[in-house]
């Protein structure tokens, strides 16, 4: 992997995108997209993209030039959550899932019950999380719920991440019925520690071998070296590379990344800030690089949902706009989800839907504190501080490319009306990603992370 040229690939459910970094130069040279064809044959999307870069940087230099991917095409793995404390074992578990790029649709904590068991039947699960349990500690909640799920009707692989002292007996129960079961290390070995990478490494690992064989994804192997990770992993390692900075260069340190999309907001939240003064933190450790996603925080497929959050009367006064016309524009986006903003009407609500993804998802996203009435303690903190940070940075369409994306970012600062215990930041400084190139310098700090990490810095228009 030696070329100039780093052709970075993301293939999404409604586009396939490229950036090309030259890697001497540390710089984008040419970003583009195409209308997605992973539905029908992948190979066609990507050899639109493939004609971009051979007309940018010419038929040579892309032989020459190292070529990887990330796809989110399949909409993420969808994955199901069984851990034993909800504060604990539960959200390490989500953590992880969410780390690796996937899409969470159920959790369950403690003991599972045969209701508890028919509602994971009835989900299309592709992986399934079991967890809890600290090392040296009892095994006999997380080996009743093994063993429930070994006598299921579900057929997906199950990874173990808990107490490890179980793990053999949790594969023989599950292997003993025909299920693939993978041992990883215990997420929460002991109190306050958080260990989700290994989990998170298979979970990318079964991505990987499962979605990403698609129709025609499974036959470009020949055109790129290889597909990577799914594209919100790609995005999480290139905060966390934004952040963190390299041996070379120093990051940027603690910061929050909003992506506003049409199904999901996803929130990026990097650091490790101390905890709120006054306050104990309880629950599982937040990790370094967090993410959440909103699957009912979108600007097109997921806009009726959004809508009901913001509200009708909200959205009426930000707008200026009746409820008719509202409901008209609403339509529009469920109906053509590519749709962009054409009439005024239509450019008022997606400035209000904007603003309120943005606001929204990043109260679900932050922690917050507690009054606790006991001795030697009066409040306690869940969730991630976030009142130290003084950078927020927007990608996605609506951000970079929607009426009034900057404007939008600014709800994600404390507001007037938030009550006291939301721990967000109340001032900051506001970037957008102008090149949206966080999937590809994740991609790119597989090979070369201070190219990565330079071509970030541009894009967000920071000196390093």
């Amino acid at each position: 992997m030696t070329g100039r040229y780093a052709v970075l690939l993301d293939f999404g459910s409604t586009y396939t995108k490229v950036t090309v970094v030259d890697r001497q130069a540390r710089r984008v040279v040419l970003t583009g997209r195409t209308p997605s064809t992973v539905a029908s044959d992948a190979r066609i999307g990507l050899t639109r993209c493939l004609d971009m870069v051979r007309e940018a940087i010419g038929p040579a230099e892309l032989d020459r030039a190292v070529r990887l991917a990330s796809s989110s095409a399949a909409g993420g793995l969808r994955m199901g959550v069984v851990g034993l404390s909800r504060t604990l074992s539960t959200q390490a578990a989500r953590s992880a899932a969410f780390g690796a790029g996937g899409k969470l649709l159920a959790a369950f904590a403690g003991r599972l019950t045969p209701a508890d068991v028919a509602a994971l039947e009835s989900l299309p699960l592709e992986i399934l999380l079991l967890c809890g349990g600290y090392e040296g500690g009892g095994v006999a909640a997380v080996l009743h719920n093994a063993a429930l799920l070994a006598g299921s009707a579900l057929r997906c692989p199950v990874i173990y991440g808990g107490n490890s002292a179980a793990g053999e007996e949790v594969r023989r129960l599950l292997a003993r019925e025909g299920r693939e079961c993978w041992i990883t290390g215990n997420l929460i070995p002991a109190v306050g520690e958080l260990r989700t990478g290994p989990a998170e490494d298979i979970i990318r690992e079964v991505f990987l071998r499962r979605i990403i064989n698609m129709k025609g994804l499974d036959g470009i192997s020949g055109l790129l070296d290889r597909v990577v990770m799914p594209t919100p992993a790609a995005v999480l390692t290139g905060a966390e590379l934004l952040s963190r900075g390299t041996a070379e260069t120093p990051g940027l340190g603690e910061f929050m990344l909003i992506d506003v999309g049409g199904a999901t907001t996803d929130v990026y939240s990097c650091g490790d800030p101390p905890p709120f003064e006054g306050a104990k933190p309880v629950g599982a450790p937040e990790p370094y690089a967090k993410r959440t996603v909103e699957g009912d925080l979108g600007m097109r497929e997921s806009s009726p949902s959004l809508f009901r959050e913001i509200g009708p009367d909200r959205m009426v006064r930000e707008t200026g706009l009746d409820g008719e016309n509202l409901q008209a524009v609403l339509d529009r986006w469920t109906g053509t989800h590519e749709a962009l903003a054409e009439t005024g009407a239509e450019r008022a609500a997606d400035r209000a839907l904007t603003g309120g993804a943005v606001r929204l998802s990043v109260r679900r996203h932050a922690g917050r504190v507690e009054a606790v009435f006991s001795a030697g303690v009066r409040a306690v903190q869940h969730g991630k501080n976030l009142t130290g940070v003084r950078t927020v940075i927007g990608t996605g369409g609506p951000l970079l490319f929607g009426p009034g994306g900057r404007d939008a970012l600014r709800q994600a600062l404390r507001q007037p009306e938030d009550p006291p215990e939301v721990l967000l930041p109340p001032q900051a400084e506001f970037r957008l990603d102008r090149d949206y190139v966080f999937y590809a310098a994740g991609l790119l700090r597989e090979i070369d992370p201070e190219a990565a990490l330079a071509v970030l810095y541009a894009s967000i228009g920071k000196e390093t």
